[in-house]
Formats: structure tokens, sequence, C-alpha cells
């Protein structure tokens, strides 16, 4: 495997609106660390920004995409930058040429099912990086009539000769039935591992080099503003903070630690006000400011504990990268968050399987919602008895002898072995299959 091409909407730091954005990078970084040349096709967004740190083997392209698309419906901007994407993927096979064309989530699912109308010799990939699902109403109807499924997502796994997840998503997808609005999606990965179609990835496959930095140093690269009076003991919920991500959840824990006067820690947006994030309840929430990664790191290694209450995750990065830094996460099992039992500090909080199915529920109707917060209270009463077992695993870390804490200069998680680098498995996956 000598190339390959990537159809993304994000790329860290070229446009970055989620953790998504930093996954991609990191899986380019490692390709090109192989000697594979990447290119990415990236939108022409007004706020796309150049990158640094370019190797002559990652090669971002950006591609003309009507003005105003950042403004457009997720199903617009999805049509019209798999539209230009399936352009440029013809141009360069007919000059360059690639090895493997990947898209990457939602945004990119549309990619897959345009190029599945044409032949092609390089296989096509699609990353499941999220269960979010986009209304498939606003695409045109020549799009949607090319779809064999009602939703996007169960198309573009339908059609990908590889599709990527997590053990994680397969093991819900079999243990459970989903909600209706998943249920497609739901069969589509069912078939395609019974087809052998799919390549599983974990978290830790994702993670950057071990920092070498110690809390001082951390520190002094830091904004002292940014993390003064923060109240102790505190736990840091290190997620984007939405009720998407398990806000929900978190201000029910923080309503009741208060009487434990445990702080509940959450970071609000660079460009948002906290209190747009907070539900209307206003539940006892210490907002931080928007904070850089070392100032994270320092954040998360001087918490009692970091926890993800997650109604699904893809991979779980937010908690393996907790994990890194050798803090104290806690955790439950959804999605990608299966694989993480096995790593030091990792702390599941119990979970059944009908409160899974209850979160799945939830998330189902919130990718539907213009109101995250009226879905969630539909839902508090039913995921009351998990947030009293949160609440409980919380207090057994926050008192227990050493206050949850690793020390100033914690232990990191070992590196991983290279054969379960995002990057290694999927040349080994794509070779392996061209040469079968």
């Amino acid at each position: 495997m000598k190339s390959a091409t990537m159809i993304s909407w994000e790329l860290d730091p070229f446009h970055t609106r989620g953790g998504t954005a930093y996954a991609i990078r990191r899986l380019a970084d490692q390709l090109t660390g192989l000697g594979i040349e990447t290119r990415v096709l990236l939108p022409d967004c007004l706020d796309t920004r150049p990158g640094k740190n370019v190797t002559p083997l990652l090669k971002p392209m950006l591609l003309k995409t009507p003005a105003g698309l950042h403004r457009a419906s997720r199903g617009v901007q999805c049509s019209e930058f798999c539209r230009a994407a399936l352009e440029a993927v013809e141009q360069i096979s007919a000059s360059a040429g690639s090895d493997a064309v990947i898209a990457h989530s939602l945004e990119g699912a549309m990619f897959i099912v345009l190029r599945s109308a044409k032949p092609s010799r390089e296989p096509s990939v699609f990353w499941l990086h999220s269960l979010y699902d986009p209304p498939i109403n606003d695409f045109p109807k020549e799009q949607r009539r090319l779809l064999p499924f009602r939703t996007l997502l169960a198309s573009a796994v339908m059609m990908a000769d590889i599709v990527v997840t997590s053990t994680g998503i397969l093991k819900d997808a079999r243990e459970f039935e989903w909600p209706e609005q998943l249920k497609e999606l739901q069969k589509a990965l069912t078939v395609a591992s019974a087809e052998h179609r799919v390549l599983t990835v974990e978290s830790t496959g994702c993670l950057p080099g071990v920092p070498k930095d110690s809390q001082d140093e951390m520190i002094q690269r830091s904004n002292p503003e940014n993390l003064k009076n923060v109240p102790s003991p505190y736990v840091l919920f290190p997620g984007r903070p939405s009720v998407d991500k398990g806000l929900g959840i978190f201000a029910a824990i923080a309503e009741r630690l208060l009487a434990d006067n445990i702080a509940c820690v959450a970071v609000q947006r660079p460009t948002q006000r906290a209190k747009s994030e907070n539900p209307s309840r206003n539940a006892p929430l210490y907002w931080s400011p928007w904070l850089t990664q070392h100032e994270l790191a320092v954040a998360m290694r001087n918490a009692a504990c970091t926890v993800l209450p997650s109604i699904t995750e893809g991979f779980g990065l937010a908690a393996a990268e907790s994990i890194s830094q050798g803090v104290t996460t806690l955790y439950q099992k959804v999605g990608g968050h299966h694989g993480l039992p096995a790593l030091p500090n990792a702390l599941p909080v119990p979970l059944t399987t009908t409160e899974r199915a209850h979160l799945y529920g939830l998330w189902s109707e919130l990718f539907g919602s213009h109101d995250y917060w009226a879905v969630w209270t539909r839902y508090e009463i039913s995921l009351g008895p998990l947030v009293d077992k949160w609440v409980e695993a919380i207090r057994s870390v926050v008192y227990r002898a050493d206050g949850g804490r690793a020390g100033i200069d914690p232990p990191h998680l070992p590196e991983r072995p290279l054969e379960e680098r995002w990057g290694n498995k999927l040349r080994h996956r794509i070779e392996v299959g061209t040469n079968g």
C-alpha cells in the first residue's frame, strides 16, 4: 500500500469541530509514518485554516463547496461535500491513482453510496466514528434513490468494501434490540460482520505518543487563569459539554453530589457561553473556560477522577486519553467503551443490558430533536438507578485513602503494540484483501 485518499469533513487543525478531527489526523500521521502518501479531501469552508507540521506525505486538499455551506443542514452539507469528493477522486484515479479510498463518518457516508454506482479498482473503506445518522430528506432525489436502506449510515455500511468500527459497537449490535431509528444500521452492521467486511479497531490504537512533560512543565505552558479557583475535590467531565455526550447524566450526578461537597467540573466550548449548555434547572456545575491540551491534562491530573457517562461511543477516545494520563477514569460500557476494562485506572460503572437499551433509546431521540434537554427529561426517571450507581462509584473514589489521585507525575499507559495502531491494521487489511 503506497497511497490512500481520505474523504473527511474534519482534520486537525485545518477544520476542527470535535474529537473526530484529532482522531483522523492521528490516523493520517500513522499512515504517513508507514510511508503511505495520504491525501485528505476537506471542505473549503470559511473557517478552514492552514495547518502546521505537515509532512511531505500528508497532502490536504480543499474542495470547492457552495458559499454558506457551513450554515446548511447536515444533509445538504453531506450531499454537496460528497459530490465534490467524488469528482476529485475520479480525477486522482485517472492520474496518480490510490490504493484505497477512506470515507469518514456521516459527512463522508454519501460518498460511499455515490461511488458504489461506478466501477472502481480501489477498495472503499467506511470509517464509522459515531452512530449519528442525519435525516435523508435533505438529500437530492437522485441520491436518495441510490440508498438501499432508509438511513444513510446503514446504506454506507452495506455498500462499503470494508467497514471500520469498534468491537464494542458490534457487541451492542448483537446483544440487544436497538430502537426503531437505529434498527437498519444494526442490521447492516451484523450483515457486514457476517460477510467478513468489518475491521475492528480500539481507541488505544489511536492515542498519540506518551507525552514526556512533567506536571510542572505542563503548568508552566498553561494559562494559570484558566485553572485557578476550581473547587476541590472535584471530578472532571472531559467530553464535549452536550446532552448527547452525557451532560444530562453528569448534571444529575452533580445535584446528588452537592451535599458531599464534591464539585462537578465541565469545560465550556470556546465559542459559547457556559450557561447556554447548562440545563434549565440550573444544575450545580462548575464551568471552566476552554482549555488547551496541556491545561486539560493538568485539570485531569488534579481531579479526583474523570467521569464519562456516555450515551453511546464510537471508540471512546476521551476515556482512553484520560487513562493514558494515569488518571482514574469512570465510564459506562457502551460502544467503544467495552474495550477499556483491561487498562489500568479504568473503572466501569455497572450497566445492565436494559440500561444500555435505554441509553440507545435516548440517543435515537436526541439526534432527531432540537431540544436535547426536553428529551433528557423524559428519560431521567428511568435512568435514575444508573445515576445512583454513578454517585456511589464517585464517592468511593473520592473518599478512598489516596483521594483517587494518581500523583504529581503519574505513570502513563504503556505504548500499545504497533500492530494495534489504526494505520497498521488498516494497511494490513487492505493489502490482504488486495492480494487475496
